[in-house]
Formats: C-alpha cells, structure tokens, sequence
C-alpha cells in the first residue's frame, strides 16, 4: 500500500542490474549537465545535475521502463507538481521532457532527505520545532487545496527536507483534483479511515487526518493507532479490500489517542487541534487546512498574550497582596496601641477601684472597731466579768487552765467543770443577746456582721463565748487557751503554743487579727478584740472582748461590670501564707449553696505576686479558675493591688498614741478586670477593618476577573469575525481556481 506504482518480477531484476551499473547517465539533458548517480528505483534513476543557467543543482528522474509505467498517473503527478511549483513548500518541477528517450523531468535537489529519515534518527522532536515544521507542512498543503489538488498520500516519507530542515511537499503520485471522484489510496496510520476504502471519494479531510498524524509522530515518535496487534490482524487479513476493512474498523472502534497529551510542553490547545486533525468521524475534523492555520494562529496569539494576561492577573494580585500586607500591619498596629491604651486606661481604672475597695474595707473595719469598744465600754459587762472572774468556783479552774504547768488532764477536766458554772453561763447569755443584735438574715443592714463573740481573761482563757450557728459541746471552745493567738497578744504573728502562758500578756489596743480558717466550714475569717479594764489603770488588761468576722462579709467592690471586674482579700503576710485568697466570689458562692472549703487554698504565684506588689501591669491568671467550678474566672485578668490601712488608736485606749502613723494591715485589696472585656472593642474593631477589608477585595477580584473574561470575550469574537473572514476568501479562492482547472 506504500507504492503506487507496480512492475513484473522481470522489470524489477532489469532494473536491479541496471542501477548496478549506473556509471553514465542514460541520456543528455539540454542545459544541464548531470553529475552524480544519486539512485534508482523500479522505473528509472536520479541524477544529480548542474542548471547550466544559473548554476543550480537539480535533480533529474529518468524513465527507463515504460512497459511497467502508468503513463497516466504520472503525467498527473508531474501536472500538479508544475501547477503547484510556486510555492516553497511543495517540491518544484523545473522541466519536463516527455518525449525524449527515455523521458524525463527535472526538479529542484532538496538534499536534506525526506521527514521519515529525520524522524529516525530524531524522535519525537521537540515541542516547538514540532510545531513550526507542522505550520510549514500544513502552508504547503493548504496552497495545494488552494490550486485545487488533494494531495491523498501525506507522510513523512513524501515530505523532503533541505540543508536547513525546510519541509517540502513531494510524491504527488495518489494525488487527486478537489473535483475527482476516483479513489486514492494513501499509507497505513496516516490515511484517514474513511479512506480505506476502494469506492471512497477523495476529500480535503484525508489530508486534514494525514497531517494531524505526521504531527502525532513528530510529538511522540509513532504513528496514532500503531500497535502490534492491530497490524497483525491487518497483514493476515488477506485480500487488499479486507486489509482496508480491518484497518478502518480499527480505528473507529478504538478511543482517540492521547500519546501526544502526555508530552511534556504539549498544552490543551495544541492537544485540541491534534485531537481535531485524527477525529475518527470526518464531520468532526477541520474541513480544510485554512482552519488548521488559523487555529494555530490563534493559539500564537493566546501563547503571545499570555505573558501579558499573567501580568494582568498576576500584576493587580500581587498589588491586592501589597495591599493586604500593609493593611494587615497596619490593623496590627492599630490593634497594638489600642490594646496598650485600653490596657493602661484598664490599668488606671483597676487601680482606682482597689484604692477604692481598700478605703471601703477600712471603713468596714473601723466600724467594727467602734462597735467592739462600745461593746466593751457597758458597766453590765465588766461588772459580770468581775463576778465570774472572782466567783470562788470559777477562779480556781480559770487558774489551772491557765497555767503552763497543769497537765492536760486536769485543764480538760477543768474545761468541763467551767462548762456548766453558772457564773460562766451568764456571760453567754448576756453574749449572745448582744450577737443578736448584728444578725442580718437579709442583708441589707449596714450594721457590723460578727459570727462570733467571746472574752478571754487576762491569761487568754476564753470564759464566754456565743456562736452565729449552734455548735456541739466537743467542738465549743469555752475553757480553751488560745493567748497565743494574735487576736489575744495583739501582735502580727501567733507565738509559738510552748511559750509559757505568764510570759505572754494581752492587747493594749483594739486590733484585727490575722486571717484564720474556719476548721468547721473553711471560711476565712479575722477577729476584732479590744482590751476590758476593770480600773482606770490601763497598764494591763484584765479581760479581752473579742468578735470574728466572715471575711465575705466584707463589702468590697459595687462594680456595674458584673463578674467582669471583681475584688478579692490577699493574704499579706511575709511567710507560707503570703498570696493565699482569703475571700472571693467563688467562696461566696460556695457558702451561699451550704458548701465547704475546708482542705482547698488557692495561692497566688510568688513571683507574679510581687510583680503585681510593685505596680506592674501583668497578665493574671486567677488561682480559683483550676477548681472544678472555676470556669467562670478562667482567662487573663488585669490586676491591681492596694494595701488595707488599720484605723488610728482610741484615746481611751492609749493615752497619747493616738496621732501615730497610721498601720498597715495584713490584708491586701486586689481588683482584678477581665481583659477579654477590655479587649472587647479591638476585636470589634478588627473584625469590621477585616470584614471592609475582605469586602474590598472581594470587589476587586470580581472587577478584575469580570474585566478579563470581557477582554477574552473580545478577544474570541474578534477572531471568530477573523476566522469567518478567512473562510469567506478561501472559499471563494478555492471556487476560482478549481473552475480554473
């Protein structure tokens, strides 16, 4: 099928022998002289030969055997090799002597060897050099078509290359006029599969096929539909319509190649116009080589333009990210020195607030310091006092109890006898009538709330003492000990219990004591005491009133910021117990619901407790939030701290002490304010910067894309308009020049 031409086995052997002896030519050329056997084929030779003229190498093709040599169909193939000579694509016929013996014709020498032979050695080619010998190709053929002629037996062996690989058009031996109804056969993979068949008629849509699989090949190095199996089943097929059968079967029941789409550099459009060109369906496929050239002009103008599409996608992008970066920062830095001004402002106003706290708290105490020396001031108490003290039953165990050289034994055994003495039992009920009096059950009065009263001897003895709740007789602590206790010896810290009873003596003044806990609920409470003197003599005292308080009885902080701004007692004493929480909401939330904190304290961070002492504007972390029901307290805090200020001493109490510097208690006011709250209005802000930013470039994305579909819009229409134009004027050639014909 690669011939079109045939001779005897006798014309072949003759022809073999001759071209073995091809040392001269076999006849002279008028104006050219013939230089060198080039070869020989089944009719005739080549000869290298020199234009006398111009001086030109031509090659020239002798007829040796006309008894073999369809006359007709060669005389037709030189006709369109003369009638298509003038372009530079197709092989050019320069001089035709068909009755000279032998006969001959003369055409240019293209000495680079055909496609084929390049292809061997050379495969698959590059992507754009691909693509630039497909263009020359398909320009040659669409002159062709353009005179009229279908070229019908395209592949790389029938293309020619010169000395700088230019591309030409030869071997128009099956080649028909576009009004030609006689079949041609072309070359197997590259002829169209409509083609294979004896009664088809030649269509410009073969040729379409042939070169979309001549650009197959240069992008991959083989043929499409080429495989083992399916040449098999064409060379065993037999007779020749049966072989065509089998090869056109084969590719229309096959899917579309896709070799070349895995090439690297092969883009969609390139893969597009090769999927076009080998459509099995010929509706399919372009209708001509016009439309090839103009997809592939189009693509030019795609590829040119896209460096400049880029620049204008990429070019408004990269500004767009410009832009975002700088107003990232500069978001940043709005948010940054918002939150260090809402932060200072926090910081100013907490401090504000824990002076303030810590000013309502020395009110708190110091009226309760009036209303312990109002209580201590009634004759009714120092005269029951007095009684007890004096009672011939009472002093004796007041004695024992209070001596540090008594055994354990008999105190216990004194403390149960004090119990039940009459004298005693009176002081509680005068007691407790009194503590009556700073009963509040709702709340609401302003009065001193004091949990418990008591009065202790000279020794520390408590002799009366009267509860806010019922408590057992084990747990009572009348005709107990406890000089020891700063509330007693009016120091900052407890004496050691060992220290001999005598060696301690009590309170000159009215004092608060430090922070103790509840062993019964795990509250934390002070105590209030003041001396009771029976005489004027103020050298010692002869009793010591004393009343406690719940610390969370303490009206500290009235903030319209709910539980985002709250304030709590520290404990400020140097030692183990430095930083302890002594009162908090949680712990009133607790006593409220008929909760304990016994076994739970919550200390604030050593370190961070000293930062905040110094006046530092710190990230606090609420100790309570670690409990289980701490959640609301979870999350940094803004803190400031301020110390709790004793009231000054009575006159009554210390003649003369009374204009002393004021003391310092062992409490500390410490607000602190959530900073999510204070932080509230930066992520406000940046929210709405984040949503108008976004906005914004959501807008200018859209404007951007809306504007290059637009512009690639244009773009397609203006080359459909073109690709109509050019159709319209290739039509109309194509009319011309076959009626020409």
């Amino acid at each position: 099928m690669d011939r079109t031409q045939y001779q005897t086995a006798g014309g072949q052997s003759a022809s073999k022998k001759l071209s073995l002896e091809a040392t001269t030519p076999p006849a002279e050329v008028p104006g050219y002289r013939l230089q060198k056997f080039l070869g020989a084929g089944a009719f005739g030779q080549v000869w290298v030969g020199l234009d006398l003229n111009t001086g030109r190498s031509v090659a020239v093709k002798f007829y040796l055997h006309r008894s073999g040599v369809n006359w007709s169909l060669l005389s037709r193939e030189v006709k369109n090799l003369v009638q298509l000579s003038a372009d530079r694509h197709v092989v050019q016929v320069l001089e035709v002597g068909w009755d000279a013996v032998p006969p001959y014709y003369v055409m240019e020498l293209v000495s680079g060897g055909s496609l084929e032979d390049f292809l061997e050695h050379n495969r698959p080619m590059p992507v754009i050099e691909a693509v630039d010998m497909f263009r020359k190709i398909v320009i040659g053929l669409n002159h062709c078509h353009g005179k009229g002629v279908l070229h019908c037996d395209l592949k790389p062996a029938n293309i020619l290359l010169s000395e700088d690989n230019e591309p030409r058009l030869a071997d128009f031996g099956q080649s028909r006029m576009s009004h030609d109804q006689t079949p041609a056969l072309g070359t197997l993979f590259y002829m169209a599969p409509e083609q294979a068949d004896l009664n088809s008629t030649p269509d410009a849509s073969w040729d379409v096929y042939a070169v979309g699989a001549i650009l197959y090949r240069l992008l991959t190095g083989a043929p499409p539909y080429r495989d083992d199996s399916i040449v098999e089943q064409i060379d065993t097929a037999g007779s020749l319509p049966k072989r065509l059968e089998h090869y056109r079967q084969a590719i229309q029941n096959s899917p579309p190649p896709e070799g070349h789409l895995r090439g690297h550099g092969v883009d969609r459009m390139l893969g597009r116009i090769v999927n076009r060109c080998l459509a099995a369906d010929p509706a399919d496929r372009y209708g001509n080589a016009q439309q090839i050239l103009q997809d592939l002009d189009r693509r030019d103008r795609i590829r040119a333009r896209r460096p400049l599409m880029l620049l204008g996608i990429v070019g408004p992008l990269l500004l767009l990210l410009a832009t975002c970066i700088f107003a990232a920062r500069s978001i940043e830095h709005a948010s940054q020195s918002t939150i260090s001004a809402l932060r200072s402002e926090a910081f100013g106003s907490n401090q504000l607030a824990a002076k303030f706290a810590a000013r309502t708290l020395e009110s708190e105490i110091e009226r309760y310091f009036d209303a312990a020396r109002v209580e201590t001031r009634g004759q009714e108490l120092r005269e029951l006092l007095e009684q007890s003290f004096n009672d011939p039953e009472m002093k004796p165990l007041r004695e024992i109890i209070g001596s540090s050289a008594t055994s354990d034994a008999e105190k216990v055994a004194a403390r149960e006898s004090m119990l039940d003495a009459e004298p005693r039992l009176r002081i509680d009920a005068w007691l407790s009538k009194r503590l009556q009096r700073y009963q509040d059950p709702s709340g609401t009065s302003r009065r001193p709330r004091f949990a418990t009263m008591f009065v202790t001897d000279a020794m520390g003895t408590i002799i009366g003492i009267v509860y806010e709740d019922h408590v057992e007789r084990a747990q009572n602590s009348a005709g107990r000990n406890f000089a020891f206790r700063t509330y007693f010896h009016g120091g900052r810290k407890e004496i050691d219990r060992t220290t001999p009873r005598e060696a301690i003596t009590p309170l000159q003044r009215t004092h608060l004591s430090a922070a103790f806990q509840s062993t019964a609920t795990g509250l934390w409470k002070v105590a209030v005491s003041t001396p009771i003197y029976f005489t004027d003599d103020h050298t010692r005292a002869d009793a010591v009133f004393v009343a406690t308080i719940n610390l969370g009885d303490f009206q500290l902080l009235q903030s319209e910021q709910g539980a985002n701004q709250i304030a709590v007692l520290v404990d400020a004493r140097d030692g183990p117990m430095r930083g302890t929480v002594l009162q908090h909401p949680l712990m009133d939330a607790r006593r409220d619901a008929g909760e304990t904190l016994a076994g739970e304290k919550f200390q604030v961070d050593a370190a961070l407790f000293e930062r905040i002492l110094e006046g530092g504007d710190v990230d606090y972390r609420d100790p309570v939030s670690q409990c289980t029901d701490g959640k609301p307290y979870w999350g940094d805090w803004i803190v400031a701290m301020q110390s709790v200020e004793l009231p000054t001493a009575d006159r009554t109490e210390v003649p003369g002490k009374q204009d002393e510097p004021k003391e310092t208690a062992d409490l500390l006011v410490l607000v602190q304010y959530r900073l999510s709250k204070v932080l509230a209005p930066v992520g406000q802000m940046r929210s709405v910067l984040l949503t108008e930013g976004a906005t914004a470039i959501a807008s200018i994305l859209i404007v951007t894309l809306l504007l290059w579909i637009l512009v690639q819009r244009s773009g397609e229409t203006k080359t459909i308009s073109h690709r109509a134009q050019q159709k319209d004027t290739s039509d109309h050639d194509g009319m011309t020049e076959t009626i020409a014909v």
